[in-house]
């Protein structure tokens, strides 16, 4: 899919390179200083969750995601050993190519009606239309029929991936309801049903699948005669649907 979706064989060979190490790095900054960041405005009264209602989960994944978009590219990554200074371009290039991308390719998953209704896929896609409307980052291209989005501009995306977090960031400090349903209705929920039956028929055409489930390891500790761990066994006992199973509760 990233060389089917990629305008250049550069952009597809930089995310064949570094795309999974960038994506690692994004999502663990999505989760640490991502979701552990902000607080409330001064006198807010209640929680956040109760005051943007539908629209909390997807925007708080939102800004997780731009936390993590914009600190890609900070120097501070660099002096701290997390990577490596001659590499740092490309990494940020990677994630901000393969972050667009994904917004195209995301649309596989919803194959009927118009409306995104997972709040990852909103919160992806609203800071992808959000960018393409407010800056020069982001191109839609059209080649042999087929459709692109394209990032063109590194620091025209990072400059705008901080005024959106900026304002994201105010929307769950102060409970701003109107702005949050605003945001989303405008770049977040609606897309065109003929894009996404492109998109389809593209990558049915790969014979790949569109969902990947994993079967996490069981570890177990084993002790010595003083109660202390020595080592952890890896074993993988139950198939993914005995392990949803299990973590959901419920008994075979």
């Amino acid at each position: 899919m990233r060389d089917e979706f990629s305008w250049t064989p550069e952009e597809a060979e930089r995310g064949a390179k570094f795309g999974a190490f960038a994506d690692n790095l994004h999502t663990d900054m999505h989760e640490v200083i991502g979701h552990a960041s902000g607080k409330q405005a001064e006198g807010f009264k209640g929680t956040p969750q109760q005051a943007i209602k539908e629209h909390f989960s997807a925007l708080e994944e939102g800004r997780a995601d731009l936390v993590g978009l914009y600190y890609v590219a900070d120097p501070k990554l660099v002096e701290i050993g997390v990577i490596p200074a001659a590499d740092h371009d490309n990494i940020v290039l990677a994630e901000y190519e393969g972050y667009t991308r994904n917004a195209l390719v995301q649309l596989r998953r919803v194959r009927e009606g118009t409306t995104i209704a997972e709040d990852h896929m909103r919160n992806r896609q609203m800071i992808v239309r959000w960018l393409m409307a407010n800056t020069k980052a982001i191109e839609q291209r059209t080649r042999d029929g087929k459709t692109y989005l394209t990032m063109v501009d590194a620091n025209a995306f990072r400059d705008g991936v901080g005024k959106l977090l900026a304002e994201v960031q105010r929307i769950k400090s102060e409970g701003d309801y109107p702005a949050a349903a605003k945001l989303f209705d405008s770049y977040g929920v609606h897309f065109d049903s003929k894009l996404r039956d492109e998109v389809v028929a593209r990558v049915d055409k790969l014979n790949l699948p569109s969902y990947s489930g994993f079967v996490q390891p069981k570890l177990t500790a084993v002790t010595g005669p003083d109660g202390k761990v020595t080592d952890v066994k890896i074993s993988y006992p139950l198939d993914l649907s005995a392990q949803m199973l299990e973590w959901d509760g419920v008994k075979r």
